[in-house]
């Protein structure tokens, strides 16, 4: 893609007013440096989406000054909390030669509300940094993580990221945020529009209009710091797997689920893997020609209560043929030592690791790359399997290996699937890609759209969303146009375009 952008003039000045605000050393420029924000799952060495520059402010200050200068120069600003959403694009921009806002130096724990049970991070806060703080505080408050601990909680957030535990849908434990608009200027969400107030994260919503959700998956604002809510410690946990082979008893498995979803006598969410073994002794295993499928799930609460649970779980998913079932139990106050190097049992006791990124490496080994494919669908039986041999068929069309991981909502789920491939190997790669169009024509037309999307791809998956001639994409461009009329935030995120470029970059 070319653009008007890198190597600019108006780039430049903006770059050398933002040494001055910041400091020389908050501004990168060197190729090597700049290098680390590239999409490690494209093409190696790829300048595809190139950023020209990278800035790391360290507050809030300095990111406002930021999107002043931006504004001032009319240049593209593209803004991650650390750059880890791998699968997606990584850091690397929608629009080659914008400057990246790297905020992973923004990186406090605010507060642990030890009463309320919430924290208050900035974007720079890892999964690893919030773990670590809430057991240096006590042990009191478990968090989710999704699989790697090494993302960002305001980021996974943010783009409908997913965990293990009872509070694992992460964008719904947003409670109060503080944004910088793209004209600068400095606000808070819900209650914290009020000067002062005392229950900004205690209470999610405000006076008026909840407008939080413009900032979720989104190019209106850069968000600084966010309330998150947190899951109380639990006396026992049960970590618990089904296993079964074929695809057929995935039917009656899915429905007895939803029903034990509904009812919360599983109140975490659950995963679901095709091809990849869960609750072994070691790490987990890797075969995309398995036709072994792994359900994991887990049990919270008090003694007596998880082993009431554990009972109406056996009776149910029990009396299915051809399942097995399983669980460890573990105290509440077990953390790394007993639960170290199994990855299924960490998750979902809120344990940061990074085992599934070995595992991910196994196909082509350390370069390996891969590329996501997450329709949506409801939690019906029929339907799950009718997705699976779907995408199934599509993988087995190009000849590409299927390994499908499922997250179960108590009403939807998440079928994601994973194409791998080697990034050194240009053509193919580049393969994988196209394959990724026809496959999402094919899921929309059977009416599942995609929560996500790699950068390359989120025109193409907006497209999808075309009730009554794309009424949602043209309700937001105008909301875009409004607040950031010089079009200089995430241009593209989510196939929203200012009004400046608007069908100007190529697909």
């Amino acid at each position: 893609m070319d653009t008007q952008f890198a190597g600019s003039d108006a780039v430049a000045d903006a770059l050398e007013a933002m040494r001055k605000a910041l400091g020389d050393g908050a501004v990168l420029t060197a190729r090597a440096d700049l290098d680390e924000f590239r999409d490690p799952f494209y093409v190696l060495g790829s300048a595809e989406n190139d950023v020209s520059a990278a800035v790391m402010p360290t507050s809030v200050e300095e990111v406002q000054a930021v999107v002043r200068i931006a504004n001032a120069h009319g240049v593209p600003l593209w803004t991650v909390s650390t750059g880890r959403n791998y699968g997606y694009g990584g850091a690397a921009p929608r629009v080659p030669g914008s400057i990246l806002v790297n905020l992973s130096k923004m990186n406090r724990v605010l507060e642990i509300n030890e009463e309320l049970g919430y924290a208050v991070v900035e974007p720079g806060v890892r999964w690893f940094d919030l773990c670590e703080a809430l057991e240096a505080s006590g042990g009191k408050w478990w968090s989710s993580i999704p699989d790697l601990g090494w993302g960002s909680v305001v980021g996974n957030s943010l783009e409908y990221g997913r965990g293990h535990t009872r509070i694992g849908s992460h964008a719904e434990n947003v409670a109060g945020m503080e944004v910088v608009l793209p004209n600068g200027e400095l606000m808070r969400t819900g209650m914290g529009a009020m000067t002062g107030n005392r229950a900004w994260h205690a209470y999610p919503f405000g006076f008026g209009p909840m407008v939080d959700g413009l900032f979720f998956q989104s190019n209106l604002g850069i968000v600084t710091r966010i309330g998150w809510r947190l899951m109380r410690r639990p006396q026992k946990y049960a970590s618990c797997w089904v296993h079964f082979d074929g695809d057929d008893i995935i039917v009656p498995v899915i429905d007895a689920m939803r029903d034990l979803m509904l009812d919360e006598t599983i109140n975490n969410y659950p995963f679901l893997g095709r091809g990849v073994a869960a609750n072994t002794e070691g790490q987990p295993d890797l075969d995309p020609k398995s036709e072994k499928w792994a359900l994991r799930f887990a049990l919270y609460g008090y003694d007596e209560i998880v082993e009431a649970k554990w009972k109406v779980v056996e009776r149910v998913l029990g009396s299915i043929p051809g399942v097995t079932l399983g669980r460890k139990m573990f105290d509440g106050t077990d953390r790394i030592g007993p639960l170290e190097g199994i990855h299924d049992d960490k998750v979902q006791a809120g344990i940061p690791g990074m085992e599934l990124l070995d595992l991910y490496k196994v196909p082509f080994g350390p370069d390996t790359g891969h590329l996501d494919f997450s329709p949506v669908g409801p939690l019906i039986g029929t339907e799950v399997l009718k997705m699976v041999r779907l995408v199934r068929g599509m993988y087995e069309e190009f000849g590409e290996p299927y390994a499908a991981g499922m997250m179960l909502l108590p009403r939807s789920i998440l079928v994601v699937s994973v194409m791998f491939f080697d990034p050194k190997d240009a053509e193919k790669t580049k393969k994988i890609y196209e394959n990724y169009d026809p496959m999402l024509q094919r899921i929309a037309a059977e009416g599942y759209g995609l929560y996500r999307a790699h950068i390359f791809k989120m025109d193409a998956v907006a497209a999808t969303f075309d009730f009554n001639d794309h009424a949602y994409l043209r309700f937001v461009e105008t909301v875009k146009d409004a607040v950031d009329p010089n079009g200089i935030l995430q241009a593209g995120k989510q196939g929203i375009w200012p009004k400046s470029l608007r069908g100007k970059v190529k697909s």
